[in-house]
């Protein structure tokens, strides 16, 4: 099983790829796809915290082929270490490759959103922003498990449609279990958890100013936009992270 190289650990726990977004972008688009499908994280703090707390989700991620840094606190925390990198988020490393894949012909599959309507406003979106994107195929799944048998005619239409990309927004830590388990079930593609990007993509939720993303405040933005849902995720997990820095000095 190939793995890029985790040029940064966080805590003892969980090993990242620190780059520049080209750079995860050029990393990204050449990784091997066989014999096993290659995956792709985006992690932030809250996954971060969830790793050292639960060995299940530390291992997963630290399986994947490849870990972006989706926060700035772990970029800053890279540079102490003299590790130069930048903040790699799903919809921005996403958009890179969506729109440098029109030249290569590539093609994609879009797999969660809320429903239908979000997966039908995510195509409509990307076919205005870039008309010659190839889509094959797109499935929004209930919020349970599948059955076996739902979940095999979706392995099985993927692997029939053969997209390079498989494109996975169904949240953390869901996504994460079904990359995890799918990585040796759909056949030679690229499979990246991708979580929010499907909301902003389909124009369901609002993404931060560019000056707001690029001084870290991205998630102060998002939390003022749904403070009951995000509330416990930044402000408790903000102490979590603090703790976990100076208990792991």
């Amino acid at each position: 099983m190939f793995r890029c190289e985790r040029n940064f650990i966080l805590w003892n726990k969980i090993g990242f790829c620190v780059s520049t977004q080209r750079k995860c972008v050029e990393d990204i688009v050449n990784l091997p796809t066989t014999p096993e499908s290659a995956t792709v994280g985006f992690v932030g703090i809250p996954a971060s915290i969830v790793c050292m707390e639960d060995e299940e989700m530390a291992g997963f991620y630290n399986n994947l082929t490849y870990v972006a840094v989706d926060g700035m606190p772990i970029i800053k925390q890279a540079r102490k270490k003299g590790i130069i990198g930048e903040r790699c988020s799903g919809p921005d490393i996403m958009d890179i490759i969506i729109k440098d894949s029109i030249e290569k012909n590539k093609t994609h599959y879009f797999y969660g959103g809320k429903n239908e309507d979000v997966l039908i406003k995510i195509r409509n979106n990307l076919i205005k922003r870039y008309s010659q994107i190839r889509i094959v195929g797109m499935y929004s799944p209930p919020f349970r498990d599948l059955t076996e048998e739902e979940d095999k005619k979706v392995c099985d239409e993927i692997n029939k449609l053969k997209p390079d990309y498989v494109w996975v927004g169904i949240g953390q830590p869901r996504q994460d279990y079904w990359i995890e388990k799918h990585k040796t079930l759909l056949i030679n593609t690229t499979i990246l958890g991708v979580g929010a990007a499907f909301d902003f993509f389909a124009g369901t939720l609002d993404r931060a100013p560019g000056r707001i993303q690029k001084l870290g405040l991205e998630w102060l933005y998002r939390f003022i936009k749904e403070p009951k849902r995000l509330w416990k995720r930044y402000f408790l997990g903000g102490f979590k992270y603090i703790y976990y820095c100076i208990r792991c000095r």
